[in-house]
């Protein structure tokens, strides 16, 4: 229920109709004396505890704990509760909303109790009296005697007129009428000695009275000889030695009942004492708790304190040690430093001595090489003189090669002359002015016309680098085309082990691959840029040391108007497809990125030796399971575990699906690969053409020039870094051209710098030999 009057709150069974309420306050005594009193005197009726408290706290903490005690007594009910300022109003609510007919509570403090108590001295109890509902009988007692009681349907009664029907013992039922509203009740014989006294008493006194009012009769059926109420009066007493036994057994009834009492309250009293002994000792325990926590955190702090003391103590004994050795080291550093200074002050006169040679050689040094450099510039103005009217002659007359020449120098295309047959035409060994050459006859097919035929191989023939077999004449009648003659053939014989020659060692293979990778970015870098197309190791020649070119550069660019014929196929790679660019495959069109992926199955051959038909998928294999030497050629020799992965993952990258993963060769792959070039020195066992004593020793790569493939004599450096023979660089450089040799890149400035550390290296090698 809600309002005004708050919730009220409900435990257990509470029917207002079959249930004895008892009312109990804050005070425990008196709310077990109340409780007693109901429970003896209606042990056969269901009780029910009911309880108003203030809204304080401390005050519903102290009727709280009145409840629990009063539940102690085990009675069969519940309990019904309400928060109220008003307590009196709180009884008449739930009075009114349980419709309540039986309800017992306290007539007054039981220190106000005496025998002459007869009315109510509560002003709760009177409230109640006055305002409860007619249909609620109610019994008022004070320490366990009953002091009034409200009928139902009456105001109020007093003590002796009521007396009769609640307190009437022997177990007398109360049959209740119109008359005064009771229903049957069941009386306990168990009634306080006390009690039976008075009942006996009023009984005498009352009884005609009692009699004209209720007009019922009463019997009174005791164990005992008590004297039996009829219509006339009393027909029998009891002997005096029962009555004085029946009031020895009520004193002692009476006596064992105040020692209960006694007993009960010393118990209540050592609850309570035990309680606040518990939470005594739960504070205590928490206390204590806190301390041990606080003295662990104290041991704690002390351990740390103590450990750190131990930690200092060591440093300190270790400082102490280092001062020690310091202090040890710094005498014998004293006395060297006296011995240096001694021989300081004899190196710096023999330093100055040396300086002075030192200046006048330079001078004679430098005097001597202005002589050699006007010397050199003399005959190399004379070789130029002589080389241009050379060249000249031969470009004229050699440049354009006739028909008969062609079948004189192939002895009618011999098939014993033929050297090399494919898609793109056959190749034949010949001799043309006395100058061993490689013939390629093209298919004689096409729209090109004769004019714009040599238009175009002549620009091809102008395109040099050290790595790119020379054109040195064509035919436009025969549709063929004049190159220098290599002696060792093409790099996928050697590897597929058919020349008489050794296999090639690790050392050259590495080598190749740089020489490659330089002709690649040589001709992605000229104006227009130059896609060779078709880079396979059958088109990679080697010379006599060895040294590789590649060959038909810019050949699709002479037959890629033919008709009806799949030489566009040959280079979008349609005869090979896992051997060539995807790309190039899906759109049939040439690009840079397609001679990365061509450049990138040319390392993975030279690592492996093996076909290029899923060698890709091979290889990443190898690598990803980190046993990449499972696949590695071993008739190179042992390849060096870290160059082979290195070269490994860059042919990988090179032959990316999409173009666009491909790494830049310049930016990307040039500045990985060609620091290997140094230590690829020739192996012990490879061919190579001298057979001298100079020539069985190993030549260092950086000895050799880029462009005469010589070890050289006069080196300098140009601006892009690499050194050359001097007559080269300053040939190439005097006619004409301000890109680099090496890179075809643009030169920041066309000073040379003479390599004098490479020059006395050279010579001391020379030397040893």
């Amino acid at each position: 229920m809600s309002g005004e009057f708050g919730v009220i709150k409900v435990e257990g069974i509470c029917d207002g109709e079959n249930t004895v309420f008892v009312a109990v306050g804050k005070n425990v005594k008196e709310g077990k004396s109340i409780l007693s009193w109901a429970l003896k005197s209606f042990s056969v009726r269901r009780i029910c505890i009911l309880h108003v408290h203030p809204s304080n706290h401390l005050h519903k903490v102290a009727n709280i704990q009145n409840i629990e005690h009063c539940s102690l007594l085990q009675i069969q009910g519940g309990k019904v509760w309400l928060e109220m300022n008003n307590v009196e109003k709180g009884i008449i609510h739930i009075i009114e909303q349980h419709k309540i007919q039986w309800l017992v509570m306290g007539a007054a403090a039981e220190t106000h109790y005496s025998k002459q108590l007869s009315e109510l001295k509560s002003s709760k109890a009177k409230f109640v009296c006055q305002h409860a509902p007619i249909h609620c009988q109610i019994w008022f007692t004070c320490s366990s005697y009953l002091i009034h009681t409200r009928s139902k349907n009456c105001s109020h009664l007093t003590s002796k007129e009521s007396l009769s029907s609640p307190k009437d013992n022997g177990g007398t039922k109360l049959h209740d009428h119109a008359d005064n509203g009771y229903e049957d009740l069941n009386i306990s014989e168990d009634a306080s000695t006390s009690d039976d006294k008075m009942v006996n008493v009023e009984i005498k006194g009352n009884y005609s009275l009692l009699r004209s009012k209720n007009k019922c009769e009463t019997h009174l059926h005791r164990s005992t000889s008590l004297p039996i109420l009829e219509e006339g009066g009393f027909h029998a007493k009891p002997s005096s030695d029962e009555r004085s036994r029946l009031e020895h057994a009520m004193m002692d009834a009476e006596n064992s009942k105040k020692s209960a009492f006694e007993e009960s309250v010393k118990r209540w009293r050592a609850e309570e004492d035990a309680m606040e002994a518990i939470h005594m000792a739960e504070v205590s325990y928490k206390l204590s708790k806190e301390e041990e926590g606080r003295r662990k955190e104290k041991e704690e702090i002390l351990a740390k304190q103590k450990e750190e003391v131990e930690r200092m103590k060591i440093q300190h004994d270790l400082c102490l040690k280092e001062l020690q050795m310091i202090q040890e080291k710094k005498l014998v550093l004293e006395s060297q430093i006296t011995e240096s200074s001694y021989a300081a002050q004899e190196l710096e006169e023999k330093i100055i001595q040396a300086v002075e040679l030192l200046i006048s050689f330079r001078k004679k040094r430098d005097e001597l090489q202005i002589e050699c450099d006007n010397a050199v510039k003399e005959v190399n103005q004379f070789r130029k003189l002589v080389e241009a009217d050379t060249d000249e002659h031969c470009i004229k007359n050699f440049f354009s090669i006739s028909f008969s020449d062609i079948i004189e120098a192939t002895q009618n295309f011999d098939p014993t002359s033929k050297i090399g047959e494919g898609k793109l035409g056959s190749v034949y060994k010949g001799i043309i002015h006395n100058v061993k050459v490689a013939i390629k006859m093209l298919p004689a097919c096409g729209s090109l016309s004769d004019s714009d035929f040599q238009h175009k191989a002549e620009s091809l023939s102008r395109v040099r680098h050290p790595n790119l077999v020379t054109l040195m004449g064509i035919c436009s009648e025969s549709r063929s085309l004049t190159y220098e003659f290599l002696e060792k053939g093409n790099l996928e014989d050697h590897l597929a082990g058919r020349t008489k020659s050794r296999p090639l060692c690790w050392q050259h293979r590495i080598r190749i691959a740089v020489e490659i990778c330089s002709a690649l970015i040589f001709l992605h870098a000229n104006d227009p840029c130059l896609v060779h197309g078709n880079l396979t190791l059958s088109n990679i020649l080697l010379d006599a040391k060895f040294i590789s070119k590649i060959s038909d550069l810019g050949v699709h660019l002479l037959v890629s108007h033919c008709e009806n014929s799949s030489i566009d196929g040959k280079f979008c790679g349609k005869d090979d497809p896992e051997a060539s660019d995807p790309e190039c495959i899906d759109k049939g069109q040439l690009t840079v990125e397609s001679d990365v992926y061509s450049f990138g199955i040319i390392l993975l051959r030279l690592l492996t030796a093996r076909p290029a038909s899923g060698i890709v998928r091979e290889v990443k294999c190898a690598w990803e399971s980190g046993n990449l030497g499972s696949v590695l050629d071993c008739s190179a020799g042992e390849w060096p575990t870290e160059r082979a992965n290195l070269l490994a993952y860059l042919a990988l990258r090179c032959c990316a699906e999409d173009p666009l993963n491909r790494p830049n060769m310049l930016l990307e792959v040039w500045p990985t690969i060609e620091p290997m070039r140094d230590v690829c020195t020739p192996c012990p066992d490879s061919n190579t053409s001298s057979q001298g004593s100079k020539g069985q020793r190993r030549i260092p790569p950086h000895f050799v020039c880029p462009i005469f493939q010589e070890v050289m004599e006069d080196p300098y450096i140009a601006a892009d870094g690499y050194t050359y023979e001097g007559d080269a660089i300053k040939g190439w450089l005097y006619s004409g051209h301000d890109t680099s040799p090496m890179t075809n890149l643009k030169l920041d400035t066309c000073d040379l710098i003479p390599n004098y550390a490479l020059y006395r290296a050279i010579q001391e090698w020379q030397q040893q030999s």
